[in-house]
């Protein structure tokens, strides 16, 4: 009998994060450097928000509502109300919640810390693998 993919086999674990005070065009650096369009944004060990590649490139477009862009941090920015999930959930409930919601990203947490990030991007690769593994012999020549 096959089992259930889970969360922790599709999820980024211990993603790449950065503090409120992380002056914001720093994070987008950062965000740039790692290639990923989500960072988590804490106060300590808490997770306050969620800055996305979106929000980067709107407070640092011309005339944006907000002071300078050079005078921003991480935590002007992001959106302090964000989707998270328990490391056990079911990825098959986690991929449902974010189609009906719209989301692109959920922060993974396990007991109140954060454990990981789950990205449409991860969906899109752990869905491309299990393609591959499902569909495609290993002696198959049209596999490399």
């Amino acid at each position: 009998m096959r089992h259930m993919p889970t969360l922790t086999e599709a999820m980024t674990a211990f993603p790449l994060h950065v503090s409120e005070e992380t002056p914001l065009r720093q994070a987008a650096t950062l965000m740039e450097e790692h290639r990923c369009h989500h960072l988590p944004v804490l106060a300590g060990s808490s997770v306050v928000g969620v800055l996305t590649s979106e929000e980067v490139k709107l407070a640092c477009s011309p005339g944006h509502g907000l002071a300078d862009a050079d005078e921003m941090t991480a935590g002007d920015v992001c959106q302090r109300r964000f989707a998270h999930v328990d490391l056990h959930t079911r990825l098959d409930v986690v991929l449902q919640g974010m189609a009906e919601e719209g989301l692109s990203a959920v922060l993974v947490m396990r007991n109140e810390k954060l454990a990981g990030i789950f990205t449409s991007q991860d969906a899109c690769r752990f869905f491309a693998r299990w393609l591959k593994k499902e569909y495609m012999p290993d002696d198959d020549p049209g596999a490399a």
